[in-house]
């Protein structure tokens, strides 16, 4: 059986995903081309990297390097 979580997307949609599903899996499920401009994932207020696996219901939102939060400060 599978386990799925509730992701809420920065639009407020909520969609369900499998368990361990990836930020990037879940940008290419909206749009490739999301896809291939998303930097990082804001989870819950957290900025992780695109590879890090989503394990509980959360909040969404996919930076890109045009959007806050999608540039690293120097």
């Amino acid at each position: 059986m599978k386990i799925m979580i509730s992701v809420t997307l920065k639009d407020g949609s909520i969609k369900s995903y499998e368990k361990g599903t990836t930020i990037l899996d879940i940008a290419r499920d909206i749009s490739e081309g999301l896809a291939r401009v998303a930097v990082a994932g804001e989870v819950n207020g957290k900025v992780m990297d695109l590879a890090t696996p989503l394990t509980e219901d959360c909040g969404l939102n996919l930076l890109t390097f045009d959007s806050e939060g999608g540039k690293l400060p120097y």
